[in-house]
């Protein structure tokens, strides 16, 4: 019984020892304390529906769907760094969209 008591303490301590490896590591790198994104906009869904306009049925079923739907795709299209990776990424939701598929 007490060998088992030490392996279970053990445990915890590599658990706990590796937990705060972790979090000084987002410490160093700058995503502990790294803000939220910022809430995506009406506006720009309104720019991602724009740029959905010239794809069909993609635009009809962007617009059939809810509202926070709408934003997720809008916020992987917002979220991509440089222009190729927001060309990409509308190709994606298209293709996605003319299937009627919600983002994963």
């Amino acid at each position: 019984m007490a060998e088992l008591e030490r392996l279970e303490t053990s445990k915890v301590r590599l658990t706990f020892t590796i937990g705060n490896e972790k979090i000084e590591e987002a410490k160093n790198s700058g995503h502990w304390s790294a803000s939220k994104p910022l809430a995506i906009t009406d506006e720009q869904v309104e720019v991602l529906l724009g740029l959905l306009r010239a794809y069909e049925p993609a635009c009809s079923n962007f617009l059939a769907m809810s509202a926070s739907v709408k934003r997720t795709y809008t916020r992987a299209y917002f979220d991509a760094k440089t222009d190729d990776g927001r060309t990409k990424r509308l190709a994606w939701m298209v293709k996605r969209l003319n299937k009627n598929l919600k983002p994963m």
